[in-house]
Parts: structure tokens; C-alpha cells; sequence
């Protein structure tokens, strides 16, 4: 079963935690853990825990279990094929107090993964002549010719609906990627064996201040939005090339107008490509990120040119794909 995993914070909770997106309602793993484990109910079901298998029985594949599970309480109907109205989502489906499934209007949405282990940014999804106007801005680009990433500031994470702040000076910038998980820990990974190691996809925006004196002194620190959801990687394996590369169109909307479209099919390297670069004589781990770069014509800088305009409080910036969700961005101010 392919799942879409999320994170969200429940009707009357405070902390975030791991469920699985059908249609219009989440299931809550944690809560449905008890169906398919009595061990893995009393464990912790946050997206990371659940990455790294801090317990046997907390795994996406238990996920998957937990999913199966509550549909068959369900009569064996899949949530995803019906209406929400014709389902009664309460009476039936609780343990104890606690509801099984959740319709998505109750729930409030954060990042997929809300800590990240890292933030590696490869520059594999601009191309030749897009990455010479960035460079001639004063912008980082990665080697033409090898894969390259820089690290960014992997505590500065937003999810889908969170507003990101305007700063006070330095014009705003949004970028437009896609990015995925690390699932599996792994050292010198061969790019054959790579794909094994994620656990899935996710929209990226990448917020860059757009100022070069500050871009070269110090990493892309402002934030990074992700989401809004994790969608596994069974779940894309029809939109893949012959190469291993995704064919995925990714849109950028600004105030509801469409700016531009990417597809991944232009990477200049696959996902399996830049994990094995990234583990080279270093561990990845679990809830690691490595994400494509910034596509070309998924900012401002490379529609507009270096004099912007730039991002203004009261906008709202949507990265979207039909495969992988729309992750909405309000701009507020700082």
C-alpha cells in the first residue's frame, strides 16, 4: 500500500505527530498502532521516530499496517474513494477516547518533517544559462560538471500554510524545488542502490535573501518551507525515466498567478545520483534532506533580474504538483 505521510497536531493536542493522508482524513498511526502491535502503541509516533525505527514496530511499513488495519474496522472501504459525508468517523473508530481517523478540516498541518536531521541544497535542477545570470548576481551555483550542494539551516523549517516572515531590510526571495527524505542510514552508497535509501518526496521552497554581500558570508539561513506532505517512493515509480529520474511538473504561483514550470526530468542528476555524492566517506542518516536547487524560473531573480521586484507582506507564494500536493506560503510581516 503507498501511504502519503504527514504531520499534523490533533484537535486538542499540543505536539506534532506522524499520520497517513487519505483523501479527505488522516489516520492516526498512534492511535491505530494498538490494532496491529500492543508494544507499538505506547511508543513515540513522531515523523522522525518513525524514520529511524527508534523501535521495531515504529516503521513506515507499520504505517502501512496501521492504515490497512483501520480500513478493514472501516468494512474494508477506502476512505480515498468516497466522500467524507459517508462515513460516520467517530462512532466505531476510537480506541478509547481517541479518534482513528481525523477529517484534514480538524487537524492543523506542519512540516512532513518538522526536525530535520540536515538541509543539503544540490544545484541540479538549474540550467546552464539560468546558473550564469545567478552567478553574475553574486548567487552560490554548484559545479557544472559534478554534483555540489551546500548546507542550510535545517532548524529554520516551515510547513504548508506557515507564514514566512518579511525581513525588516534585505528584499525576500522564494525558490521554487524538490526535495526527499533520507530513510535509511548509509555510508559510500552506491547510486544503483541509492533509491532504497528514501523515503520519500516533498515540495521545497527555499527562501533566500537577495543580498549578494550577505548570501557569501554566510549559508541560506532565512528558512525552508516543506511539504505538505511525504509521498513514498512507490507512489512515483510510474513517473520515472529510464534514467531513475522523477518526471514531475512542478508549478510556481505567486497571488494566484502562475510564474512558472519546471520539470524534474531536467535534472542534471537523479535523487540516487546526489545521495551517493552526499555519502561519500560521510553516514547519512534518517530525516536527512537533499534537496534539487532551486529550478530555473522558480524565483524571482530569474524572472525579474537582480533589481526584483521581490516578495511583499500580504503575498502568497504556492509550489505545487499534481503528485505531490500545493505548498502554500503567506508572506507576513517580520
Amino acid at each position: 500500500m503507498t501511504v502519503r505521510l504527514v504531520s499534523f497536531i490533533p484537535p486538542a493536542g499540543t505536539t506534532a505527530q506522524a499520520g497517513v493522508m487519505i483523501g479527505d482524513a488522516i489516520i492516526d498511526v498512534a492511535a491505530g498502532a494498538a490494532l496491529v502491535s500492543e508494544e507499538a502503541a505506547a511508543a513515540q509516533w513522531d515523523m522522525l521516530s518513525l524514520l529511524r525505527g527508534d523501535h521495531p514496530d515504529v516503521t513506515i511499513a507499520t504505517a502501512a499496517d496501521i492504515v490497512q488495519a483501520v480500513i478493514n474496522v472501516m468494512g474494508g472501504a477506502d476512505p480515498s474513494e468516497a466522500p467524507l459525508g459517508e462515513f460516520n468517523w467517530h462512532e466505531g473508530l476510537t480506541i478509547g477516547d481517541t479518534a482513528l481517523v481525523i477529517p484534514t478540516t480538524q487537524v492543523r498541518f506542519v512540516a512532513p518533517l518538522p526536525q530535520v536531521v540536515s538541509l543539503r541544497e544540490f544545484d541540479a535542477l538549474t540550467d546552464d544559462r539560468t546558473a550564469m545570470i545567478r552567478q553574475a548576481a553574486g548567487y552560490w551555483i554548484g559545479d557544472r560538471n559534478w554534483p555540489a550542494f551546500r548546507f542550510a539551516s535545517h532548524t529554520a523549517i516551515l510547513g504548508p500554510d506557515e507564514p514566512i516572515e518579511l525581513p525588516m531590510t534585505e528584499p525576500l526571495d522564494c525558490g521554487m524545488a524538490l526535495g526527499c527524505v533520507i530513510g535509511r542510514a548509509g555510508r559510500d552508497i552506491a547510486p544503483e542502490d541509492a533509491d532504497a535509501y528514501i523515503a520519500g518526496y516533498l515540495l521545497v521552497n527555499a527562501w533566500t535573501i537577495r543580498d549578494p554581500l550577505v548570501a557569501s558570508l554566510r549559508p541560506r539561513d532565512r528558512a525552508t518551507s516543506l511539504g505538505p506532505w511525504l509521498v513514498t517512493p512507490d507512489e512515483l515509480e510510474y513517473y520515472r525515466d529510464d534514467d531513475g529520474r522523477l518526471l514531475l511538473e512542478l508549478r510556481l504561483l505567486l497571488n494566484g498567478r502562475e510564474l512558472s514550470r519546471a520539470n524534474t526530468a531536467l535534472m542534471r542528476w537523479s535523487f540516487a545520483e546526489l545521495i551517493a555524492f552526499a555519502s561519500r566517506n560521510t553516514m547519512l542518516y534518517p530525516g536527512e534532506v537533499i534537496v534539487s536547487g532551486v529550478a530555473t524560473g522558480g524565483c524571482l531573480l530569474d524572472l525579474f533580474g537582480d533589481d526584483g521586484p521581490w516578495l511583499r507582506a500580504g503575498d502568497e507564494v504556492v509550489i505545487e504538483c499534481t503528485e505531490l500536493g500545493q505548498l502554500r506560503s503567506p508572506v507576513g510581516l517580520g
